[in-house]
């Protein structure tokens, strides 16, 4: 069965530009696409116990309303793409989780650093826990295809299963694919001297990166390169990005996000980005 690229949206400019993204996304892999609205009903104080009938319908026509426009804005791009909608009451991240989709997309604010924990909390509680590829939007991403692929390595099997991801994205879309990795030397070697130590560490990180872009290669029928940097991984693999591409980081899966390349770096990367990034979940946990 064709699995749904799953989008959420709520009329906001971020949710926007996600379902820009998605669409393109969709014509492209000729999948079909489900925008998912999700709305909360208002608290009351008085007598009621539940919100009254003509208020819930109210909002709910709304919101239904506003999906439509959705629909129908992105038919008109794409006139061959299958689009539907569903709207619900409840937790956006819920239901963008609940099914086994191909792909969820989710915008994300526009604030960065500590402000986005908070304004960002949909996008991450979708990236924690979804089953499948997350692709957060973040800012004017445009409607059209990555210009270039990137995608942040290191030696484990959760970069093994985003260069596959990313391999394949950059062939769907025919565009270079980018391998970065990066090393960091945290012990001080004096000015003017060599460490045998540190040129080991940059040695075996040369190793690292030599062996995702030789598995990208085998993959990828485009071109391929890779970037080593010396820095924290964080840094890196923002420094690394520029207008324009697909930045693909790896995660260990739901809910573990405390080690490792892809566990406070995906969250600080997340934070920052300035460009669509995709999560993928290594294939032992899907």
């Amino acid at each position: 069965m064709t699995k749904n690229i799953l989008v959420g949206f709520d009329g906001s400019p971020e949710s926007n530009e996600a379902l820009l993204w998605a669409a393109a996304e969709a014509a492209a892999r000729e999948r079909p696409l489900e925008i998912v609205s999700c709305y909360r009903l208002p608290m009351v104080t008085d007598a009621y116990t539940g919100t009254p009938p003509d208020a819930t319908a109210a909002i709910l026509e709304t919101v239904s309303g506003e999906a439509t426009k959705a629909r129908d804005a992105v038919i008109a791009r794409h006139s061959s793409l299958d689009v539907s909608t569903r709207v619900c009451a409840g937790s956006a991240a819920h239901e963008l989780v609940a099914d086994d989709g191909e792909l969820i997309v989710v915008g994300a604010s526009s604030h960065r650093g500590p402000s986005a924990f908070w304004l960002g909390s949909t996008a991450r509680a979708v990236v924690r826990r979804a089953r499948c590829p997350v692709v957060v939007v973040r800012g004017a991403a445009g409607a059209g295809s990555p210009q270039r692929i990137v995608v942040g390595v290191d030696d484990s099997e959760q970069a093994l299963a985003a260069v596959r991801w990313a391999a394949t994205e950059a062939d769907l879309h025919r565009v270079t694919l980018r391998v970065v990795h990066a090393w960091d030397y945290q012990y001080q070697t004096p000015a003017g001297s060599s460490s045998q130590a540190r040129d080991l560490t940059r040695v075996d990180a040369a190793r690292v990166l030599d062996g995702a872009v030789e598995l990208a290669r085998d993959m990828c029928g485009g071109d391929v390169n890779g970037e080593l940097i010396e820095g924290s991984p964080g840094s890196a693999i923002l420094a690394s990005v520029r207008d324009g591409d697909l930045l693909v980081l790896g995660s260990r899966g739901r809910g573990a996000w405390r080690t490792g390349l892809f566990g406070s770096t995906v969250n600080n990367v997340l934070d920052e980005v300035d460009v669509p990034l995709a999560v993928v979940r290594s294939e032992e946990h899907h």
